[in-house]
């Protein structure tokens, strides 16, 4: 019976020594197991911190990109106000010039020019001279086998010659809205 106590006493040493190393394999892998989710956690919260932030960093470019993109546009347009603001302020003193200009005995030649130079282009065909009505008669002096009518359309001066469905236009007004377009791009601003 001693032998057989002895024995029972080895057998379940042996299975306690047995599950006292199962359970230090089980722990030492469950501690593996514990370390690695703890490795792929980190990997994987260190990757949603780079995605979070290059998101982030995409969104505020783009806001960025967005305000500078209005800003520009709004600029361009206070320059564009201001440009014609400057082409306007030249285009008034030119008109204040060519008032004044039409007072002076040079603008009786260059309107008697003018007449001629129109006149020739339409040789031999019926034709009307348009001017301003403070010109008509001196429009009526130089045309002696055509009619001249006056324009209310006409405000500085000079004259257009209507013939048929054509009309040639000579006038101050036609050359003032000319010289916008040439003010405007005389003017320069800075580039956006």
């Amino acid at each position: 019976m001693l032998e057989q106590k002895e024995r029972l006493k080895r057998f379940l040493d042996e299975i306690i020594t047995e599950a006292e190393d199962k359970r230090g394999t089980i722990i030492a892998e469950l501690r593996e197991l514990r370390e690695k989710e703890r490795v792929q956690a980190e990997t994987d919260a260190q990757k949603l911190r780079e995605e979070t932030v290059a998101n982030e960093e995409k969104r505020l470019v783009a806001a960025q990109n967005s305000v500078c993109s209005q800003q520009r546009e709004a600029l361009r347009k206070a320059l564009s106000r201001k440009r014609e603001e400057m082409a306007s302020h030249v285009l008034d003193l030119a008109r204040k010039k060519l008032i004044a200009f039409t007072s002076e005995p040079a603008y009786a030649e260059l309107f008697a020019k003018r007449i001629n130079d129109l006149s020739k282009k339409f040789k031999g065909k019926a034709f009307t001279v348009l001017v301003r009505p403070a010109d008509l008669a001196m429009a009526q002096e130089l045309m002696h086998e055509h009619n001249a009518e006056p324009d209310q359309t006409i405000l500085l001066g000079g004259c257009k010659l209507r013939c048929g469905s054509v009309t040639a236009d000579a006038t101050l007004d036609a050359r003032l809205d000319q010289l916008r377009a040439r003010v405007l791009a005389g003017i320069s601003l800075p580039e956006l």
